[in-house]
Protein backbone atom coordinates (compact mmCIF):
# COMPACT_ATOMS: atom_id res chain seq x y z
CA UNK A 1 0.00 0.00 0.00
CA UNK A 2 1.26 3.82 -0.67
CA UNK A 3 1.06 6.26 1.29
CA UNK A 4 0.80 9.60 0.93
CA UNK A 5 0.24 12.63 3.14
CA UNK A 6 -0.52 16.18 2.55
CA UNK A 7 1.17 18.38 4.93
CA UNK A 8 1.47 22.60 5.42
CA UNK A 9 1.92 24.35 8.29
CA UNK A 10 -0.12 27.15 7.32
CA UNK A 11 -4.27 27.13 7.46
CA UNK A 12 -6.27 27.63 4.14
CA UNK A 13 -3.37 26.25 2.06
CA UNK A 14 -5.77 23.60 0.28
CA UNK A 15 -4.38 20.32 2.19
CA UNK A 16 -8.25 19.08 2.58
CA UNK A 17 -8.98 20.04 -0.86
CA UNK A 18 -6.15 18.30 -2.48
CA UNK A 19 -6.24 15.35 -0.38
CA UNK A 20 -10.24 14.66 -1.22
CA UNK A 21 -10.61 15.26 -4.97
CA UNK A 22 -6.86 13.41 -5.22
CA UNK A 23 -8.67 10.33 -3.23
CA UNK A 24 -11.68 10.34 -5.70
CA UNK A 25 -9.17 10.50 -8.96
CA UNK A 26 -7.37 7.87 -7.10
CA UNK A 27 -10.43 6.02 -6.69
CA UNK A 28 -11.47 6.38 -10.35
CA UNK A 29 -7.76 5.25 -11.70
CA UNK A 30 -8.67 1.88 -10.31
CA UNK A 31 -7.12 2.29 -6.64
CA UNK A 32 -8.62 1.26 -3.11
CA UNK A 33 -8.22 4.65 -1.31
CA UNK A 34 -8.80 5.36 2.51
CA UNK A 35 -8.26 8.99 3.27
CA UNK A 36 -7.42 8.84 6.64
CA UNK A 37 -8.16 12.58 8.49
CA UNK A 38 -6.12 13.58 11.05
CA UNK A 39 -6.91 17.12 11.06
CA UNK A 40 -9.32 17.98 14.66
CA UNK A 41 -11.26 20.17 12.37
CA UNK A 42 -12.21 16.96 10.77
CA UNK A 43 -13.54 18.97 6.91
CA UNK A 44 -12.49 15.55 4.77
CA UNK A 45 -14.81 13.79 7.53
CA UNK A 46 -17.84 15.76 6.97
CA UNK A 47 -17.00 15.55 3.24
CA UNK A 48 -17.13 11.47 3.53
CA UNK A 49 -20.45 11.85 5.56
CA UNK A 50 -21.87 13.86 2.51
CA UNK A 51 -21.05 11.32 0.30
CA UNK A 52 -23.52 9.04 -1.29
CA UNK A 53 -20.39 6.63 -2.82
CA UNK A 54 -18.68 3.87 -0.48
CA UNK A 55 -15.60 4.91 -2.19
CA UNK A 56 -12.92 6.42 -1.01
CA UNK A 57 -13.19 4.99 2.95
CA UNK A 58 -12.89 8.59 5.16
CA UNK A 59 -11.34 7.10 7.90
CA UNK A 60 -11.08 9.63 11.57
CA UNK A 61 -7.72 9.37 13.44
CA UNK A 62 -5.31 10.73 15.38
CA UNK A 63 -2.11 11.48 14.46
CA UNK A 64 -0.77 8.79 17.09
CA UNK A 65 -3.19 6.45 16.02
CA UNK A 66 -2.29 6.73 12.41
CA UNK A 67 0.43 3.60 12.38
CA UNK A 68 -2.57 0.98 13.84
CA UNK A 69 -5.08 2.80 11.27
CA UNK A 70 -2.99 2.54 8.13
CA UNK A 71 -1.99 -1.09 8.96
CA UNK A 72 -5.39 -1.72 9.05
CA UNK A 73 -5.83 -0.17 5.68
CA UNK A 74 -3.19 -2.53 4.78
CA UNK A 75 -4.90 -5.69 5.54
CA UNK A 76 -7.79 -4.53 4.29
CA UNK A 77 -6.18 -4.80 0.86
CA UNK A 78 -6.02 -0.76 0.25
CA UNK A 79 -4.08 -0.01 -2.28
CA UNK A 80 -3.22 3.81 -1.42
CA UNK A 81 -3.72 5.97 1.70
CA UNK A 82 -4.00 9.49 1.61
CA UNK A 83 -3.44 11.04 5.04
CA UNK A 84 -5.00 14.67 5.59
CA UNK A 85 -3.16 16.92 8.69
CA UNK A 86 -3.26 19.28 10.77
CA UNK A 87 -1.55 22.94 10.95
CA UNK A 88 1.06 24.24 13.35
CA UNK A 89 1.24 20.39 14.91
CA UNK A 90 4.97 20.03 14.49
CA UNK A 91 5.19 17.08 16.46
CA UNK A 92 2.50 14.96 15.34
CA UNK A 93 3.63 16.09 11.76
CA UNK A 94 6.82 14.47 12.38
CA UNK A 95 5.17 11.66 13.46
CA UNK A 96 2.81 11.07 10.15
CA UNK A 97 5.66 12.69 7.94
CA UNK A 98 7.77 9.02 9.00
CA UNK A 99 5.11 6.93 8.50
CA UNK A 100 3.81 7.90 4.71
CA UNK A 101 6.49 7.56 1.19
CA UNK A 102 5.50 10.55 -0.14
CA UNK A 103 4.62 14.35 1.81
CA UNK A 104 2.62 16.85 -0.82
CA UNK A 105 2.98 20.63 0.09
CA UNK A 106 0.20 22.60 -0.95
CA UNK A 107 1.60 26.20 -1.55
CA UNK A 108 -0.69 29.10 -2.43
CA UNK A 109 1.32 31.44 -4.65
CA UNK A 110 1.12 33.85 -1.85
CA UNK A 111 4.10 35.87 0.00
CA UNK A 112 2.61 34.13 3.58
CA UNK A 113 2.45 30.64 1.90
CA UNK A 114 5.70 30.73 0.55
CA UNK A 115 7.15 31.95 3.74
CA UNK A 116 5.47 28.76 5.71
CA UNK A 117 6.69 26.14 2.89
CA UNK A 118 10.12 26.28 5.07
CA UNK A 119 8.41 24.90 7.99
CA UNK A 120 7.03 22.01 6.00
CA UNK A 121 10.37 21.25 4.51
CA UNK A 122 12.35 21.50 7.89
CA UNK A 123 9.84 18.86 9.14
CA UNK A 124 10.49 16.54 6.23
CA UNK A 125 13.84 16.87 5.45
CA UNK A 126 14.60 15.97 9.11
CA UNK A 127 12.46 12.83 8.69
CA UNK A 128 14.21 11.63 5.48
CA UNK A 129 11.36 11.31 3.40
CA UNK A 130 10.59 12.29 -0.12
CA UNK A 131 8.58 15.49 -0.43
CA UNK A 132 7.06 17.38 -3.20
CA UNK A 133 5.13 20.86 -3.67
CA UNK A 134 2.11 21.34 -5.39
CA UNK A 135 0.93 25.26 -6.51
CA UNK A 136 -2.68 24.93 -5.30
CA UNK A 137 -5.49 27.44 -5.42
CA UNK A 138 -4.02 29.77 -7.94
CA UNK A 139 -5.30 32.95 -9.03
CA UNK A 140 -6.13 32.27 -13.09
CA UNK A 141 -3.27 33.39 -15.09
CA UNK A 142 -1.53 35.30 -12.03
CA UNK A 143 2.20 36.12 -12.86
CA UNK A 144 2.90 34.96 -9.07
CA UNK A 145 2.71 31.61 -10.18
CA UNK A 146 6.02 31.40 -12.17
CA UNK A 147 7.16 34.01 -9.19
CA UNK A 148 6.21 31.27 -6.81
CA UNK A 149 7.48 28.21 -8.64
CA UNK A 150 11.11 30.41 -8.89
CA UNK A 151 10.84 30.86 -5.07
CA UNK A 152 10.29 27.04 -4.45
CA UNK A 153 13.07 25.50 -6.60
CA UNK A 154 15.05 26.75 -4.36
CA UNK A 155 14.48 24.34 -1.44
CA UNK A 156 15.51 21.61 -4.39
CA UNK A 157 12.43 19.83 -4.40
CA UNK A 158 10.19 18.51 -7.44
CA UNK A 159 7.19 21.08 -7.99
CA UNK A 160 4.11 19.44 -9.67
CA UNK A 161 4.20 20.44 -13.36
CA UNK A 162 0.02 21.32 -13.19
CA UNK A 163 -1.34 23.82 -11.10
CA UNK A 164 -4.52 23.84 -8.96
CA UNK A 165 -6.45 27.24 -10.19
CA UNK A 166 -9.15 28.28 -7.94
CA UNK A 167 -12.05 27.14 -9.53
CA UNK A 168 -15.38 27.30 -7.85
CA UNK A 169 -15.96 23.66 -9.01
CA UNK A 170 -13.88 22.71 -6.09
CA UNK A 171 -16.61 24.23 -3.48
CA UNK A 172 -19.46 23.13 -5.33
CA UNK A 173 -18.63 19.58 -5.24
CA UNK A 174 -17.36 19.76 -1.77
CA UNK A 175 -20.65 21.28 -0.57
CA UNK A 176 -22.61 17.94 -2.37
CA UNK A 177 -20.21 15.16 -1.06
CA UNK A 178 -18.24 15.00 -4.29
CA UNK A 179 -14.72 15.94 -5.80
CA UNK A 180 -15.01 17.72 -8.99
CA UNK A 181 -14.28 14.22 -11.41
CA UNK A 182 -17.69 13.55 -10.65
CA UNK A 183 -18.95 16.87 -10.08
CA UNK A 184 -17.78 18.03 -13.73
CA UNK A 185 -16.01 15.07 -15.00
CA UNK A 186 -14.96 17.07 -18.13
CA UNK A 187 -14.19 20.00 -16.92
CA UNK A 188 -10.87 22.21 -16.38
CA UNK A 189 -10.75 21.05 -12.56
CA UNK A 190 -11.25 17.88 -12.87
CA UNK A 191 -8.48 17.64 -15.77
CA UNK A 192 -6.38 19.41 -13.58
CA UNK A 193 -7.16 17.23 -10.89
CA UNK A 194 -6.36 13.85 -12.53
CA UNK A 195 -2.99 15.51 -14.05
CA UNK A 196 -2.06 15.98 -10.44
CA UNK A 197 -2.65 12.21 -9.39
CA UNK A 198 -0.92 10.74 -12.07
CA UNK A 199 1.95 12.69 -11.29
CA UNK A 200 2.11 12.15 -7.38
CA UNK A 201 1.62 8.44 -8.07
CA UNK A 202 5.01 8.65 -10.60
CA UNK A 203 6.64 10.43 -7.77
CA UNK A 204 5.74 7.57 -5.75
CA UNK A 205 7.22 4.92 -8.09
Amino acid sequence: MKKIAFLAQKGGSGKTTLAVHTAVAATEAGESVVVIDTDPQKSATVWGDARSQEAPIVATAAASELGRVLEAADQERMTLAIVDTAPHAAPDATRIVRAVDLVAIPVRPTAFDIAAAGSAVDIVKAAGVRAVFVLSACPFRSPEIAETRTVLAEYGLPIAPVEIIDRRAFARAVATGRAVTEFESDGKAATEIRALWAWLKEQMQ
